[in-house]
C-alpha cells in the first residue's frame, strides 16, 4: 500500500512545482500529471478516463513537442530492449516509416516551449564547458599585425584572416594600425524639431538639411521619448510614387504656381509634376507650353 501510495502522489514536490518546471514531470520513474498531480507509469489511458482528454489537447495545453512521449523511463527502455530484440522495425509498416521521417521534418515543432527550453539549457551548458563561436578565434592579433606589414590591400588581407573588412578595419584601428574612424557630426536637433513643426515631413526635412532620413526619424523619436510634442503635418506626404487623378492635377496647375509649389501643394515630388505636365500636355489636356522668345 505504500508503494502504491507513493506512485499514485507527484512526491512532497507538489504539482505546482511540475506546472513551473514541466520538462521534470517526466520523471525516470513515472509521468507527473500536470493535471492532478498523479504520477504515472504513462498517461494515455489515464488522460481519457480521469480527465477526458487527448494527449495532443495534454501537449498542445502544456507547451510538449508533438512527438513528447509521455511514458516512465524505465518502461520505455523494457519496450526498447523488447523491440530490438524481437526486431519490430523489419516488420513496421512503410505508411508508420513515412509518418516518423515527416515528424521529424516539422520545423515548427522547435516553437513549442519544450524545445526552447531545452535548446537554451544545452548552449547554457556548452557555454559553461569553456566553448567559444568561431568568429572570435578566426584569427588572432599576431597574425594581424603580420599580415599588415606586407602593405597588402584591406580585402586580401580580409580574405588570407577570414573575415569581413569591416571587422578587419576595426581590429587594425583598435591595434593602433590604422587611423581612428572620424567621428559622426552632430544633428541639429533643435533645427529638425522647427522644421517638423513647420509641417514638414522627414523625407523633406532630410533633403534641406542633407542627411537621411532615417537620422531625421530617430532624432524625432528622441524627442517624442523626452516627452516634446512632435505634431503631424497634416498635408499628404511627399513620396516618390505617388498617383494624382488628373482631375485633381489640373485643378492644383490652374491655381497657378511654380512647380515645387504645385509640388508642396499636392505632397509629391517636382520631378513628378514635371513630368505628369508633360504628358497631359502631349494628350492635350493642357495648353502647350509658351515659347521664349530670342533676343535678337
Amino acid at each position: 500500500m505504500a508503494a502504491m501510495a507513493r506512485r499514485s502522489s507527484s512526491g512532497p514536490r507538489g504539482v505546482g512545482y511540475y506546472r513551473a518546471h514541466f520538462l521534470e514531470s517526466i520523471r525516470p520513474d513515472g509521468v507527473v500529471c500536470l493535471e492532478c498531480g498523479k504520477l504515472r507509469k504513462t498517461l494515455g489511458s489515464h488522460m481519457l478516463l480521469a480527465h477526458e482528454m487527448t494527449l495532443d489537447d495534454y501537449r498542445e495545453k502544456w507547451g510538449f513537442n508533438r512527438q513528447t512521449s509521455f511514458l516512465a523511463a524505465s518502461t520505455a527502455a523494457k519496450f526498447r530492449h523488447r523491440a530490438l530484440k524481437r526486431n519490430f522495425g523489419a516488420h513496421g509498416s512503410a505508411e508508420t516509416l513515412a509518418k516518423a521521417r515527416a515528424a521529424r521534418r516539422w520545423h515548427h515543432i522547435r516553437l513549442r516551449p519544450e524545445a526552447r527550453l531545452q535548446r537554451s539549457e544545452s548552449k547554457k551548458a556548452l557555454w559553461a564547458s569553456g566553448w567559444q563561436p568561431r568568429r572570435t578565434l578566426k584569427v588572432d592579433d599576431r597574425t594581424l599585425r603580420r599580415l599588415a606589414k606586407k602593405d597588402l590591400d584591406l580585402r586580401r588581407i580580409a580574405r588570407q584572416a577570414g573575415i569581413s573588412v569591416r571587422q578587419l578595419r576595426r581590429r587594425l584601428q583598435a591595434l593602433g594600425l590604422l587611423p581612428p574612424a572620424r567621428r559622426r557630426w552632430r544633428v541639429d536637433r533643435q533645427r529638425i524639431l522647427a522644421l517638423r513643426r513647420r509641417g514638414f515631413w522627414p523625407l523633406e526635412i532630410a533633403r534641406r538639411m542633407g542627411i537621411t532620413g532615417d537620422l531625421v526619424g530617430k532624432t524625432l523619436r528622441f524627442f517624442r521619448r523626452q516627452g516634446i510634442e512632435v505634431p503631424t503635418p497634416r498635408r499628404p506626404r511627399p513620396t516618390w510614387n505617388r498617383r494624382i487623378h488628373t482631375d485633381v492635377f489640373l485643378r492644383a496647375f490652374r491655381r497657378g504656381g511654380t512647380t515645387a509649389e504645385i509640388a508642396a501643394r499636392l505632397g509629391v515630388s517636382r520631378g513628378y509634376v514635371t513630368a505628369k505636365t508633360w504628358y497631359l500636355r502631349r494628350r492635350g489636356r493642357l495648353a502647350p507650353a509658351p515659347r521664349r522668345r530670342r533676343n535678337r
